[in-house]
């Protein structure tokens, strides 16, 4: 890890109106880089839980109707159709010569996450370590980090049983989660060392059935400084949820549509662990002569509202979590200019800490002061100029942020509201020019407070898309501003 960043300041406006009480907000845009050490030292070893869902829709095969149609008729013919539930609603199950077909002529949610996390493990080194759970109403440990050191071949052995159902145990068929987040925020502890980099990974299709209780244990795993990501498969999972799980804890959330989503999820994911550098980063942003500071706000790697915003004598403080080199942070800190004499002026102070740890720089804290500095002036000309890029990036924040209300708005039955605000982020990716998420998102709002809610993959496209805006923007270099 690195006890160094590269830490870069762009100001939404260079120039600020001097002598005058301003109630329009500027933003300063901090982007946090870590400094590799250049020791020429390999990687931080992986500390890694996978709590996989096990419940009966993650065994489902995924139709269209028509081929639905063609399969019941089929094992309706054969007598090889049964009745049960799945997640506490009906299911119906296909047996014999008629499953068999199926499973060489479609793919289940479960398939899909066997076949993605087997391409995580072939990425691992022998320094990592790695567990996979199982959840249904009950939690099974599929292997543990001593099996995937010793038997490497089992542990696969294991996820093809799981895919194919012959584990030859008993969970049930259920989606409680909350003992299986214990478990592996325990499995995390016991490996946790000053080297490792640590985190869980959810996989799910389904609607949690004890989410309160599960939300209760995030936060105690959260409280041992672990993220959680997340990772929603097909159409039926509560992605609220799950986007409340990763947000709480400074983990990431992704919706995985297919086999080729689901595996560039994880991918990705783990791609970016390998690439952390600091972890359990903090940030303190207060104003200095005259200036507020109103908000702060993620938008790198993934736009976030901070889910806990302290604020002590002026300062305003949040966690920002690890930070990797591949993905770098970006942060953007909503501010008031006081009335200031014309000339550079300091408006704001940002403190950031963190922890770091390696074999060849040793482990200890680092900390870093950045003064955000304005240029106040009378000059009118000045003045009109804006950060084009960095305003750019404001106004895909705006639409993250009105997309989020809407869902509030929803939750609390106040549909017209919902309607305003997914209408003005419609109105917002049109003057982006993003096309296919404006139309997304106007074929929502035609749906909002309708029975049915919509249709659900477009919805979770819209959530996740939208969270990860701001990766589509233009650079924020200072040779490239105006």
């Amino acid at each position: 890890m690195s006890s160094n960043l590269n830490v870069r300041l762009s100001l939404s406006h260079p120039f600020i109106p001097s002598a005058t009480h301003l109630e329009e907000p500027y933003y300063a845009l901090l982007d946090i880089q870590p400094v590799e050490d250049g020791a020429g030292a390999g990687r931080p070893p992986l500390n890694l839980v996978i709590v996989l869902d096990d419940s009966a829709t993650m065994h489902h095969f995924q139709f269209t109707e028509e081929e639905k149609e063609y399969w019941m008729a089929l094992a309706i013919s054969r007598d090889e159709i049964e009745r049960g539930t799945a997640d506490n609603r009906s299911a119906v199950y296909w047996t014999g010569q008629t499953l068999k077909e199926m499973r060489s002529a479609a793919i289940t949610p479960m398939a899909l996450a066997t076949q993605a996390i087997k391409q995580l493990l072939s990425t691992l080194t022998p320094e990592d370590r790695v567990s996979v759970i199982i959840f249904a109403d009950r939690l099974h440990t599929l292997f543990g980090d001593q099996d995937w050191s010793a038997f490497p071949n089992r542990c696969i052995e294991n996820l093809d049983a799981l895919r194919e159902q012959r584990l030859g145990i008993d969970i049930g068929t259920g989606t409680y989660m909350a003992d299986a987040i214990t478990q592996a925020g325990e499995s995390l502890a016991r490996n946790t060392s000053p080297y490792s980099i640590n985190r869980l990974i959810v996989i799910t299709d389904g609607i949690v059935q004890d989410p309160a209780v599960t939300l209760q244990r995030v936060t105690d795993v959260q409280e041992r400084g672990y993220a959680i990501t997340t990772v929603g498969i097909g159409e039926e999972f509560d992605e609220e949820f799950l986007i409340k799980i990763a947000d709480n804890s400074r983990g990431e959330y992704h919706y995985a549509a297919d086999t080729t989503e689901l595996v560039a999820c994880l991918q990705r994911e783990v791609t970016s662990l390998q690439a952390v550098s600091v972890t359990d980063m903090y940030m303190a942003v207060r104003g200095l002569e005259g200036a507020m500071v109103k908000e702060a706000f993620l938008v790198r790697p993934s736009m976030t509202l901070f889910d806990e915003i302290y604020t002590e004598d002026d300062w305003i403080r949040a966690r920002i979590g690890d930070v990797s080199s591949a993905s770098p942070v970006g942060v953007l800190v909503q501010f008031i200019p006081g009335y200031t004499s014309p000339g550079s002026h300091m408006v704001a102070e940002i403190m950031l800490t963190w922890s770091y740890a390696s074999a060849t720089t040793g482990s200890g804290k680092g900390n870093e002061k950045t003064v955000v500095t304005a240029e106040f002036t009378s000059d009118r000309d000045k003045v009109a100029l804006v950060n084009a890029p960095v305003m750019d990036l404001v106004d895909r924040f705006t639409v993250y942020k009105y997309e989020r209300e809407a869902q509030r708005a929803q939750e609390r039955g106040d549909f017209e509201l919902a309607k305003d605000k997914l209408g003005a982020a419609t109105k917002q990716l049109h003057k982006l020019g993003e096309k296919d998420l404006a139309h997304d998102m106007e074929e929502q709002l035609a749906t909002i407070g309708k029975r049915g809610g919509g249709d659900t993959v477009r919805l979770k496209r819209i959530k996740s898309t939208t969270r990860r805006l701001a990766n589509t923007n233009t650079s924020t270099d200072p040779d490239r501003l105006f």
